[in-house]
């Protein structure tokens, strides 16, 4: 099968988050440790930082990559480019009105605002060369207030590096002159979130430079839960949209520990952010412990097929339509379906490929290797973007945490996890999600009448305030309503991973700054 080569920017999708501190860390990146801590020597949150990558790569025709060589600043002219945008203020209102959807018009925020370009933070494109070029976001505005989004800049090895802001809300004109009423909807607010594409020129020796392919990067709020992950990633939900544009497919054999376990090994993590979690899949909590099941689970004979079966009866098809007179009472995950707008009780699906993956497997046609785990052969620009998108969140988009529904479009993708540059413009992505950013956060907690969470895994629910507890806390406790979340959010604590004396591992607040009662 014939091969071409061409410059490719990686991770094709990043993720910079925003953090009060002038300091920051670089994103989930492959074989990479997390950070030891998440606040400087001051207590200021850092912020992550995406970083990204040139490779020369080869690819099969149906686009496999074959081999991967970074190129560095000693290999090559680097020139990287970079534009973001934050279109918040001008999008249309969420949800849409039941007529019609977003794309198609409805109530836009700021509706009596007639110059629709002032609502638009655009800093414009900013362009670095060499190593150790920096530049800043700094010129956007919004109804006439300079709002920063950030900064960018190439290290020694010619790689670029890209800082959101630091997480600032706020109103204009006049300040603090407007209430906050709404969870994704305030008129004359604005906040520092924001995306766009990265791309690159590459020169190498005398050669005329050469357009590497584009990337994308979304700055997004702070993970506080950064060792746990969702039951549906961006990385699941991009991956969707590329098998139906047929740029993937389901693996032809199922292993046990690449395929299956990782996808039950998610669910256990809600316990620790989520007490419906735990009440789900905790310790007391009966066949829904998988981590004292998995020779159990792991096993395809036809024996243990009814546990097997147990567990994707607790799994709704995403291929079938939702009833809406099923409350879906039962159903895991305990978290919410993104058409809440018309059926509040709808447990969030996985998508169709990962039930197809956990349908073959309630089947037995599988592989157990759970003894002797398959090695994984992935390169590194693959590898790049599934560490960036699987710490995020892949629903349910009401309308987000990072992003929204558009990631589920496979329209949004011009090639398997690369967003269409030419569709989509700098701030199209985020534009739908909350302004401010702290509203939704603050709002979309627990639904306590359908028992159904939004998004534990980065905004925590109930948590263990420290490693000799087993009594949970509320995550927010000491934030007064919306404004608090607006000041507060920096000194709320973060969920990591610790072990308790008898070498339990378990999940627990850390680096809390907000007393309880504040």
């Amino acid at each position: 099968m014939a091969e071409t080569t061409t410059f490719e920017i990686h991770p094709a999708i990043g993720i910079a988050r925003a953090g009060t501190s002038a300091e920051f860390f670089i994103g989930p990146e492959p074989r990479t440790a997390p950070p030891s801590g998440y606040r400087d020597a001051s207590g200021h949150l850092l912020r992550q930082a995406a970083r990204f990558r040139i490779f020369r790569c080869r690819r099969r025709a149906d686009g496999t990559l074959t081999s991967a060589t970074e190129v560095r600043a000693a290999d090559a002219e680097i020139e990287w480019t970079v534009h973001v945008a934050n279109r918040k203020g001008a999008a249309p209102e969420f949800p849409p009105s039941a007529s019609k959807a977003p794309r198609q018009g409805g109530r836009l925020r700021n509706a009596k605002q007639t110059k629709r370009e002032l609502l638009v933070i655009d800093p414009g494109a900013r362009t670095v060369a060499g190593p150790e070029g920096r530049a800043t976001f700094d010129s956007g505005t919004f109804l006439g207030k300079e709002v920063p989004l950030g900064e960018m800049r190439a290290d020694a090895d010619g790689r670029l590096v890209f800082v959101g802001g630091p997480g600032a809300s706020g109103s204009a004109p006049g300040g603090g002159r407007f209430p906050i009423t709404h969870f994704a909807n305030n008129d004359n607010w604005f906040d520092d979130m924001s995306d766009g594409p990265v791309t690159a020129t590459v020169k190498v020796g005398r050669s005329r430079p050469v357009n590497a392919k584009p990337a994308w990067v979304i700055v997004a709020p702070p993970d506080f839960a950064p060792g746990i992950t969702n039951l549906v990633t961006l990385y699941d939900v991009a991956y969707q949209a590329a098998v139906e544009r047929g740029w993937r497919k389901l693996p032809r054999s199922l292993s046990f520990t690449r395929h299956v376990q990782p996808i039950l090994q998610r669910v256990l993590g809600y316990q620790w952010v989520l007490e419906l979690g735990r009440m789900g899949h905790g310790p007391f909590s009966g066949f829904g412990d998988f981590s004292r099941r998995w020779e159990q689970l792991a096993d395809p004979s036809p024996k243990e097929a009814r546990a097997r079966r147990l567990v994707l009866d607790r799994l709704k098809d995403p291929s079938q339509p939702p009833d809406p007179d099923d409350m879906e009472f039962g159903m895991m995950p305990r978290l919410h379906h993104s058409n809440y707008g018309t059926a509040k009780h709808h447990v969030l699906r996985l998508t169709v490929t990962q039930y197809a993956v956990l349908k073959r497997w309630a089947e037995g046609r599988f592989v157990n290797d759970l003894e002797k785990p398959a090695a994984v052969k992935e390169l590194v620009p693959d590898a790049l973007v599934r560490s960036s998108l699987e710490a995020c969140s892949g629903g349910p988009f009401y309308p987000g945490i990072e992003v929204g529904a558009v990631m589920a479009e496979a329209v949004t993708y011009s090639e398997a996890f690369r967003v269409d540059a030419e569709a989509h413009g700098p701030g199209s992505l985020t534009a739908g999600n909350a302004v401010p950013w702290q509203a939704d956060f603050l709002a979309c907690s627990v639904d306590p009448q359908a028992q159904l969470g939004w998004w534990p895994a980065q905004r925590p629910y109930q948590v263990f305030p420290n490693v000799g507890t087993e009594i949970t806390q509320f995550w927010d406790r000491g934030v007064t309503g919306y404004r608090g979340m607006v000041t507060q959010w920096d000194k709320l604590g973060i969920v990591v991973e610790a072990r308790r004396a008898n070498g339990t591992t378990v999940f627990v607040e850390s680096e809390r700054l907000l007393a309880s009662d504040a």
